[in-house]
């Protein structure tokens, strides 16, 4: 069984406050549903056509209903503009089995696109005709070197009339992902760098709603983030013991914790000064641990880090801080690209610096803060456990 990785991010058209794209994703114990819905046109109506038509394929495919009904619902719920007298959007539905299997259902988007190895990957489509509508119906397996890519035709628009007379045609966009894909592994950089190059080709003034999804399938990752020393000192070594027996690569926040580990293990922490900001301690290294950063500073940062990257709409401002060289991005960057299991170890020691008087120990601030990373890393999809110490 596979985690299913998926990232998505859109563009809204330029001078409009709501997105004419809309992504609808569910997890269900054994995959993963997302519909991205183009409404047409752009801004309010756009928005409520595209947010509709997700929500009713996403819903009713989780349900257990065939894709004739779907879209007969949809055909027979979406509201019809008084201009044009059409109720109309686009969609691409992708349901992604942790066996690897995907099904893909298109109507009027691009088509998707799928590589290996940076190499395209050819599928078998099969066109179906429901209520007037053409659907094409593809199932193919996924493995751990293939990457999936959905678009809305503001990707394939991207530039028209400006940089590029005929836009960003599909053939070009399958170029650029198939030799960006051979280099680089994430689903995060994929969107990133794809929504980067539409900014750039409608020279930031989008002239569509422009949205990318990203799919990959991996064996699941797990980190263990150990910050705060023990409550009872006697039980450093037992506890630091379990921590690093256990699955997955550990992550160490705080001085004094990382000092108790380093003296566990029977060496000593090195400071990489090249990592520091003014802001942001630099970051440390310990045999055995993947990441070693200061506590509460670094931690704030990084919450405020993944809050920026999962807020909706493109911001190429926090793309850039994650690829920064100090502590906070790279704890924030693991946390998004590498990890699909989040366990944190909170050592229930006080410490003064961080106590308030008016707070019973249940919510001194240290705890707060680690319950806070916890509940944002969740809303990316990840799963989350938090061990008291």
């Amino acid at each position: 069984m596979y985690f299913i990785d998926t990232t998505y991010n859109s563009i809204n058209k330029y001078g409009e406050e709501l997105c004419g794209d809309h992504i609808e994703q569910i997890n269900l114990e054994d995959s993963k549903i997302l519909v991205l819905a183009d409404g047409m046109g752009s801004g309010v109506k756009a928005n409520i056509l595209a947010t509709l038509t997700s929500k009713i394929a996403a819903t009713m495919l989780r349900e257990g209903s065939s894709l004739e009904e779907t879209i007969d619902t949809i055909v027979h719920t979406l509201p019809v503009c008084s201009q044009r007298h059409l109720a109309y959007s686009t969609f691409t539905i992708i349901k992604v089995f942790k066996t690897g299997v995907v099904y893909v259902a298109e109507f009027d988007n691009p088509a998707i696109f799928i590589f290996k190895n940076g190499q395209d990957v050819p599928i078998n489509k099969i066109k179906k005709v429901i209520n007037e509508k053409v659907i094409y119906e593809s199932v193919f397996k996924l493995d751990e070197d293939s990457l999936l890519v959905a678009v809305s035709d503001g990707v394939i628009h991207a530039g028209v009339g400006k940089s590029l007379s005929l836009g960003w045609q599909w053939n070009n966009v399958n170029e650029y992902l198939r030799d960006f894909s051979a280099t680089e592994t994430t689903t995060n950089a994929v969107t990133g760098n794809v929504l980067e190059v539409c900014q750039n080709l409608y020279e930031n003034q989008a002239g569509d709603d422009t949205t990318v999804i990203a799919v990959k399938i991996r064996h699941q990752e797990t980190i263990n983030l150990f910050s705060g020393p023990p409550k009872n000192p006697e039980n450093d070594y037992a506890v630091i013991e379990e921590i690093l027996r256990a699955e997955g690569k550990v992550v160490v926040c705080g001085g004094t914790t990382a000092s108790i580990v380093a003296r566990t293990l029977g060496t000593e922490m090195e400071v990489d000064l090249s990592t520091m900001t003014p802001d942001i301690p630099p970051v440390g290294k310990i045999p055995r641990i993947e990441l070693v950063t200061e506590g509460v500073l670094t931690i704030n940062k990084a919450i405020e880090l993944i809050r920026g990257y999962i807020n909706p709409g493109f911001n190429s401002k926090i793309l850039a801080q994650l690829n920064e060289n100090n502590a906070a991005a790279m704890l924030s960057k693991l946390l998004i690209e590498n990890c699909d299991k989040l366990n944190i170890w909170v050592g229930q020691a006080v410490n003064p610096a961080h106590q308030n008087d008016s707070f019973p120990m249940d919510f001194n601030f240290k705890i707060n803060q680690l319950k806070e990373l916890g509940r944002i890393v969740e809303k990316m999809g990840k799963e989350v456990n938090i061990n008291y110490i």
